[in-house]
């Protein structure tokens, strides 16, 4: 599969949409932390979110950056006779979450929870529509710090999709409690409209598994243009171990997708068995090279610039991603059945670097292995036995 051409390229990499941002001052990098769905689903309680917040400090995730310990759906049970939401008062303190998040924040966390904007979860709890006010003052009140709104039995219709989600906008800021803002909408659709509506939008369905994965990137590859500080596009969750420790996607896998996510500037959510996680899993999500791709202060998305889409898993692709401090972020990917030598030409880099290469030199390291090289743009550089269904060379390149 060959390269783009270089003006094509260029305008794509150069290219910015200025979009009027969500103005509550949060998201100016993507949002990471960790979200309870892949891991407990329908089993969370007081006690193992417990346990998970003390095991993310344990593993001294929030010192790298891992903020927001955020529950996802089947935590409300109904709502009393003034509509306020009651959680389950069989796993949470007095029917709220004012306990759970008072212990988060007790440990310098940020709490985040979960709704839909229609009239039901997709889990089948109470739903925020016409609850939007009631419902925002509610998490104010309770201390959450993070919002994610599902797109379950509610309108398909973009223009009342776009209106409800508005209204949750408008309630959260009107409780002057800072809360960040994730829609999650499932279609590429939104993200147009995002940056005036929350803090991140999904773009796809559910990663699940590797198909999933894969399905998110090929999708969001078309949409750079819309994310930037203050608003991104959501691929979804961060898949390893599940709740009883078995692996929802390799390891190589889950390396591949967190390189992928930190290229494309995307939320670094593990929704992962922190409790029971691998030393493999463990040192991927603790890479602070990588993570300092993801958290670049500019913001920009990263682009595919050679290959097509990753779906078929029998593709090779180059993406870059231009750094706040004129550096690349460079990533080789191969989702074939067999290693694979992935090259980017003197055309490709052209298109990285936004500049005839004539003799230019650059220097590199392999974030993964730590290892140093030296390129010569005007020879090209090929990645070579990049592995399969899965492997990944990510480069940090200076020119």
């Amino acid at each position: 599969m060959g390269v783009r051409s270089t003006a094509a390229v260029l305008a794509l990499l150069l290219s910015f949409v200025e979009v009027r941002s969500l103005d509550n001052g949060l998201g100016r990098v993507p949002a990471m932390g960790y979200n309870s769905w892949y891991d407990l689903m329908g089993s969370l309680n007081e006690t193992n979110l417990i346990e998970t917040v003390d095991k993310m400090i344990e593993l001294g995730l929030p010192k790298l950056g891992y903020v927001y310990f955020n529950l996802d759906d089947d935590w409300a049970l109904s709502r009393d006779s003034t509509g306020r939401l009651i959680a389950d008062p069989a796993r949470f303190t007095e029917g709220s979450l004012k306990y759970l998040a008072d212990y988060v924040h007790a440990k310098n966390l940020r709490f985040g929870t979960y709704t839909d904007r229609g009239n039901l979860t997709c889990g089948g709890k109470p739903g925020a529509l016409g609850y939007e006010g009631v419902d925002a003052e509610t998490y104010a009140e309770w201390g959450v710090d993070y919002l994610k709104e599902d797109s379950c039995y509610a309108s398909t219709d973009h223009d009342t999709a776009f209106e409800e989600y508005g209204k949750m906008r408008d309630a959260l800021n009107a409780t002057g409690r800072p809360i960040l803002f994730s829609l999650c909408g499932w279609n590429p659709w939104y993200a147009p409209k995002g940056q005036s509506l929350g803090n991140s939008w999904r773009i796809g369905p559910d990663d699940t598994n590797w198909d999933g994965v894969l399905a998110n990137i090929d999708i969001n590859a078309d949409l750079f243009e819309y994310a930037g500080p203050g608003g991104f596009n959501d691929p979804c969750l961060l898949l390893a171990e599940d709740g009883s420790g078995n692996q929802r996607i390799t390891e190589r896998q889950s390396r591949f997708q967190f390189s992928m996510w930190s290229v494309m500037t995307s939320p670094l959510l593990i929704s992962a068995n922190l409790r029971h996680m691998s030393p493999t899993n463990l040192a991927t999500y603790t890479n602070l090279d990588v993570i300092a791709i993801n958290q670049d202060v500019d913001g920009r998305q990263g682009q595919r610039i050679v290959g097509g889409p990753l779906s078929g898993k029998n593709a090779t692709n180059v993406w870059a991603k231009r750094l706040s401090d004129g550096g690349f972020a460079v990533a080789f990917a191969n989702t074939g059945p067999v290693d694979a030598d992935i090259a980017c030409d003197p055309s490709c880099w052209a298109a990285i670097v936004d500049r005839d290469v004539g003799t230019g030199k650059c220097t590199a390291v392999d974030l993964w292995e730590g290892t140093h090289m030296s390129i010569d743009l005007t020879e090209g550089y090929t990645a070579e036995g990049v592995a399969p269904d899965g492997g990944i060379l990510l480069l940090r390149v200076v020119c």
